[in-house]
């Protein structure tokens, strides 16, 4: 049975197959591409094309100059430094203060959706992409009125299977996003897998702003070389991102945290440099699928995410 049957099912199609599963898969798919180690009738599948396909009537990226929502990317090379959670805040404090705000997930593990507390029954990024269904149908209401676009459920095989998509589509994002028709008012904070992968490279090709999200530790501070490296050819394009380092959940009261702090303000090198304090309460509020910031009791990590916001708002004029 051919690895991408269970997308089948996914459809609700009944597709009747030649002997080999070629024809199946290829009506099934359309365009949109699959890895068998096969190629149909001598042509190379692995393109979008076909003049019915949803993905071939996306717009062109030089149609990007008219579109210009605000790209935000969070990317970290560390996991478990609160990546998701401060996209999940940043996402509510901006629209908070005018903005018009979509927090959109690449990360497989769907953590906005569990965060946001959306409906788990939409289709997220990944099977709308692998079924050439239009983003637009997944957007769901998140807190303070953002919308918010999940991942969405997909299994280890269909996650491989748009992965394998993706390193030969690079203008995979910027093309969905342009179809969603959005404007400059617009900003769309996009949360990424930690670590080197086609998920992170995707955000950072269509990024206004970059922020770098690590912890006050030695693991983390271990990674700046790795990720000057990724960061490297996505800052010599002509439209490069600014980035920003965001030190992550500082604990004030542990002399390690203060003194990693003053190590990564030695090695930021160029890029400045925000604090986000750690709250307990941010992490509970989202583990409820509440809102952080929807809250009267002061906090110092509140006021660090809404300066941050404001930030942001700044960064995006000057775009």
């Amino acid at each position: 049975m051919s690895r991408t049957d269970d997308l089948f099912a996914v459809s609700g199609k009944s597709v009747s197959r030649d002997s080999n599963g070629k024809k199946a898969r290829l009506h099934f798919f359309g365009t949109v591409p699959f890895d068998d180690g096969t190629r149909a009738n001598g042509k190379d599948r692995s393109r979008f094309g076909g003049p019915s396909s949803y993905v071939n009537e996306l717009p062109r990226t030089h149609d990007l100059i008219a579109l210009r929502p605000t790209v935000v990317a969070l990317i970290s090379v560390n996991g478990g430094v609160g990546r998701s959670t401060l996209a999940t805040a940043l996402s509510s404090g901006l629209q908070r203060l005018g903005e018009s705000v979509i927090a959109l997930d690449l990360d497989p593990r769907n953590a906005l959706r569990r965060h946001f507390g959306v409906d788990p029954e939409r289709p997220g990024v990944a099977l709308s992409s692998l079924l050439n269904a239009p983003w637009a149908t997944g957007l769901q209401s998140g807190f303070a009125g953002c919308q918010v676009l999940p991942y969405g459920d997909a299994d280890t095989q269909q996650q491989e299977n748009l992965q394998r998509w993706l390193t030969r589509e690079p203008k995979w994002l910027v093309r969905h996003l342009l179809a969603l028709g959005l404007s400059e008012a617009h900003t769309v904070i996009v949360d990424t897998p930690a670590g080197n992968n086609v998920y992170l490279h995707q955000a950072l090709s269509v990024a206004d702003i970059v922020l770098v999200v690590a912890q006050p530790d030695a693991a983390c501070l271990g990674t700046l070389d790795q990720l000057d490296a990724l960061l490297a050819p996505h800052l010599e394009r002509e439209r490069a991102p600014r980035c920003h380092f965001v030190i992550n959940q500082l604990d004030e009261n542990s002399a390690f945290n203060l003194d990693m702090l003053d190590a990564f303000k030695l090695r930021r090198g160029k890029y400045p440099l925000a604090v986000v304090h750690r709250d307990p309460a941010i992490s509970q509020a989202l583990a409820f699928a509440t809102d952080p910031l929807d809250t009267l009791a002061p906090s110092q990590a509140a006021d660090d995410i809404n300066g941050l916001c404001r930030l942001l708002i700044t960064r995006k004029k000057t775009v």
